[in-house]
């Protein structure tokens, strides 16, 4: 019975990968993983990329987009599309044509951006040689805008330092603003801080500057069953509902499940990778079918599908921190140690995503690893059959 049951884990992705690959053929695109991938002087991509690799260097040419998931991603070469990467170091140092979307620990920006630039991470550097044709969006720790913006500026973070022009206006939250001799701001400048900016002598602001003090907001009451998920109350009723939908799985499948988390620390790139199609694929591929009338139910169930798969996304994943804890003292084996490992696991996700303005980002990382690690774990297991038949 728990045979046919723990394939029910599967059908939710395997559902949406053949509504991608054989309801939507016209959306083509270039799916490349591995320890390292590089895209070389010369070599050019005629169709969108998506790369999940421990190191992602891009010196050819893109005609579409970039998809990147890595612990280092860098761009030397010219993306004619949009940029959209996750990664702990990020070095976008050629051209690109449209929107830049990124999230990681450090962000470096010296190239050129035609588009938007959407940044959300620990420390964000805009180098002198930058220039930016659009907007910047960002949140961030600590970011530093040496370059040219020709667009606004609008974000939010701890400390952020102009030193270059910004032809549109500038809309920050932050703890620290400060503004340097060789800044020229041609629009207005509004920041909300508890404390005045330092705009240095020599500055120039050309619009209006205005001074907001954070809004101090009443905490309102709010009546049962809403007040259950809201505040800590839903933070802790959130883990506890996920931790009972892991038990329920742990309880059927527990070979799968594992198999699963076990994916995430042996493939950690494939997994990124093909969480990244998953997510990002799956809603444009169910809204095209829903333009058909015939494939309007197929396309409503996919998308509840995709949804209650985004939200299991994050039980193998916190069953993998905690094996990875606790088996550095003892062995985890037998359902209950996997209960407490996946309790530990949970509460640590629950911890980080606390984290202001990385929150989203390690959430995003959770949707991408747990999603991805299904099919890698499930390519696998239908490898290791064929092999078995075959001898």
């Amino acid at each position: 019975m728990s045979k046919y049951i723990s394939k029910g884990l599967t059908t939710i992705l395997i559902v949406t990968l053949l509504m991608i690959f054989t309801a939507v053929p016209v959306l083509a695109f270039d799916a490349r993983s591995g320890t390292r991938v590089t895209i070389a002087s010369g070599e050019i991509v005629d169709d969108d990329l998506y790369v999940a690799a421990e190191t992602i260097t891009i010196d050819g040419i893109i005609n579409g987009d970039l998809w990147a998931c890595g612990s280092k991603v860098i761009v030397n070469g010219l993306v004619k599309g949009s940029v959209m990467a996750i990664g702990e170091t990020i070095n976008i140092n050629g051209d690109v044509g449209h929107a830049v979307r990124v999230g990681g620990k450090t962000i470096n920006i010296s190239g050129n951006v035609h588009g938007d630039v959407m940044v959300g991470c620990s420390e964000v550097n805009i180098a002198s040689t930058a220039k930016i044709d659009g907007d910047l969006l960002f949140g961030a720790e600590n970011i530093r805008i040496d370059g040219l913006v020709e667009g606004n500026i609008k974000g939010g973070g701890s400390a952020v330092t102009i030193s270059n022009g910004v032809k549109g206006n500038v809309e920050l939250k932050v703890e620290s603003l400060t503004i340097l001799p060789a800044a020229n701001i041609e629009g207005n400048l509004t920041y909300t801080s508890e404390e005045e900016a330092d705009i240095q002598s020599g500055a120039q602001i050309g619009g209006a500057t205005t001074h907001k003090l954070p809004e101090v907001k009443e905490k309102r009451a709010k009546a049962f069953p809403f007040s259950l998920f809201s505040g800590i109350g839903g933070k802790v009723t959130g883990l506890l509902m996920a931790l009972i939908a892991g038990l329920v799985i742990i309880l059927v499948a527990p070979r799968r499940l594992t198999s699963i988390a076990e994916s995430i620390r042996s493939k950690p790139g494939p997994s990124a990778g093909w969480g990244a199609i998953i997510l990002f694929l799956t809603p444009i591929a169910a809204i095209i079918v829903c333009i058909t009338i015939i494939g309007i139910p197929v396309g409503l169930i996919a998308l509840a599908l995709y949804g209650i798969a985004i939200y299991l996304a994050q039980i193998p994943v916190g069953l993998f921190i905690g094996r990875w804890i606790i088996g550095h003292f003892k062995e985890v084996e037998g359902k209950a140690i996997m209960v407490g490992a996946l309790a530990l696991g949970l509460v640590i996700l629950r911890l980080l995503r606390l984290i202001p303005y990385l929150g989203f980002f390690i959430g995003l990382a959770v949707i991408l690893f747990g999603l991805g690690a299904v099919v890698v774990s499930e390519r696998r297991r239908r490898a290791e059959a064929r092999e078995a038949v075959s001898t």
